[in-house]
């Protein structure tokens, strides 16, 4: 899920426009997953430069009934010295500061759909259904954050950046009933980081880090299953 686009650029710093930067770094990273073997079959919530609202990224991951869902995005900050990749999953405990104010930066476009969607959570479950939407939710927390960590790993090696794992209540990621991720691929309000962003050859590179984890993180789930097969 490749954010943002059309009139909704994103972040932008200069020439760097994070909705033109993470599309690229998506379709390198279905490229990679597309070919024979690799185990994946990917699609884009968007391939072009167009506006896609929240609930109709969700909505579009959800009918093709998918396994995970990743969402792409560029950070940015008042204090240009911040870097750094930031992988963020959904879970019960209260997010801190900056992750609530990042949250509510990427959600205040969608404010009206969150509140259209709202009235639909209201509904009375009875005890089994709700049991089992319990069991699903704890479910997609524990995938979610399994995926943050492979993805994390696969940047470790190569940086010696302070990427971390954070949690908040992003759209894209809480509205979603499958393991989720949203990626921050570092920040365009830091000078180098943007000049490197816009480098196609680092974008490839990005992808490439993502499909790893992705791969680590498919191995580890193949391995799960065929374990509770015996």
């Amino acid at each position: 899920d490749p954010g943002h686009g059309g009139t909704d650029s994103g972040a932008v710093y200069g020439k760097a426009r994070e909705a033109d930067i993470v599309l690229k770094v998506a379709t390198a990273l279905k490229e990679l997953m597309a070919r024979e073997n690799s185990g994946f079959e990917a699609s884009l919530t968007r391939t072009n430069d167009h506006n896609l609202s929240l609930p109709a990224r969700v909505s579009a991951a959800e009918k093709q009934n998918v396994d995970l869902f990743v969402s792409i995005h560029a950070n940015a900050s008042r204090d240009q010295r911040a870097r750094g990749v930031e992988f963020y999953f959904q879970n019960q405990l209260p997010a801190d500061e900056d992750s609530m104010y990042l949250a509510n930066l990427e959600n205040q476009k969608e404010n009206q759909a969150l509140h259209e969607t709202d009235s639909e959570d209201m509904t009375s479950q009875g005890d089994v259904q709700a049991i089992l939407d319990d069991l699903k939710r704890t479910h997609k927390m524990h995938q979610s954050h399994e995926l943050s960590i492979a993805l994390l790993k696969a940047w470790q090696p190569a940086t010696k950046e302070s990427n971390v794992i954070r949690q908040a209540p992003f759209y894209v990621i809480a509205r979603t009933t499958i393991p989720s991720v949203l990626v921050e691929l570092g920040f365009i309000s830091n000078p180098k980081e943007s000049e490197r962003l816009m480098k196609p050859a680092y974008q490839k590179e990005i992808a490439q880090r993502i499909f790893e984890g992705l791969r680590a993180y498919k191995e580890n789930v193949d391995k799960s299953e065929l374990g509770s097969l015996h």
